[in-house]
């Protein structure tokens, strides 16, 4: 009877990257505009459900295989992660074949980051396990390039990559765009529905104007004060200058309003949010589990994304 040999990987690594909601942005024009450059200002938090990408790296072919929960993933919902496989491919010293696991904690296409923690976490295990040397920033930069050319983010991998309740001071990479990260005094939870996805490439296409300006002025108001409670109000303002508290969203939006619950919804998905004390928790979910979606409580990840 044939035996069959089963080519052990040659190296192997894991790294998370938390999900994130921004609440309100603007997306500044710069002289430059190479992709390290371009992205967003802007004010939103990660959480603590996010991606964790494992990557087993094999000698002596080429080529990739991308799974996501398991299963092998369509070439449309595996853009960025190719596009960063790529990218380490071109650079490596020796061609490889990488088999990438994509565990996913959190809705896809529903405002929650997923595809900057995808780029990010997929980045970081690509680069301990391939022994490159980059370091952290450089890998988050490269994250942060696949999610300009693929065009499904902007800032989400410098707040990722920060973690915590932030403030995107400048646009750009990490390393070159700037985060301020503003310390929770009491113990939030974000509480989190789910509803329906949005494209953000063409939610973006179409409103530029509107939100140029606004976003601007929202965070300048923030970097004053610091204060989650005026972060939420904005952040409402915000997406309801654009529309989006109307639709699948109005319902709990105003029954959270009604309860004297400041929320909003994140950008961009039609996903109804808000951050309140602990001890508040309880309270904001029982509004929002009597609505269809997928209802999340997570915890602020003040830690941003990191090798596991």
């Amino acid at each position: 009877m044939a035996s069959t040999v089963v080519t052990a990987p040659v190296a192997v690594a894991k790294a998370f990257s938390p999900g994130h909601v921004t609440g309100f942005f603007e997306i500044p024009k710069l002289p430059s505009s190479g992709p390290q450059y371009r992205g967003s200002r802007g004010a939103g938090f990660s959480i603590d459900r996010g991606i964790s990408t494992t990557v087993y790296v094999f000698d002596g072919k080429t080529g990739s295989k991308v799974l996501i929960n398991g299963r092998t993933a369509k070439p449309k919902d595996a853009e960025v992660s190719q596009w960063v496989i790529d990218r380490y491919a071109k650079s490596a010293e020796k061609p490889f074949f990488v088999r990438v696991e994509h565990e996913i904690d959190i809705p896809v296409g529903f405002g929650l980051g997923s595809s900057g923690a995808a780029a990010l976490s997929l980045s970081y295990a690509l680069n301990a396990a391939l022994g490159s040397k980059q370091s952290m920033q450089q890998a988050a930069q490269l994250a942060h390039e696949a999610e300009i050319a693929c065009k499904t983010g902007l800032g989400t991998v410098i707040a990722e990559y920060a973690g915590g309740f932030e403030m995107r001071t400048g646009a750009g990479a990490p390393g070159i765009g700037t985060v301020e990260k503003i310390s929770l005094e009491d113990n939030y939870k974000a509480v989190i529905l789910c509803i329906s996805p949005i494209s953000t490439k063409a939610f973006l296409a179409n409103r530029m104007d509107m939100i140029n300006g606004l976003g601007g002025r929202m965070l300048d108001k923030l970097a004053e004060t610091k204060s989650i409670d005026d972060f939420m109000k904005m952040s409402y303002q915000f997406a309801d200058t654009l529309g989006l508290t109307e639709g699948k969203c109005r319902a709990p939006v105003r029954a959270l309003r009604a309860a004297g619950i400041e929320c909003s919804v994140a950008l961009f998905g039609e996903t109804v949010f808000t951050i309140v004390p602990e001890a508040c928790t309880n309270e904001a979910a029982d509004v929002l589990q009597k609505f269809e979606g997928t209802l999340l409580v997570c915890d602020i990840d003040g830690r941003g994304a990191r090798v596991l």
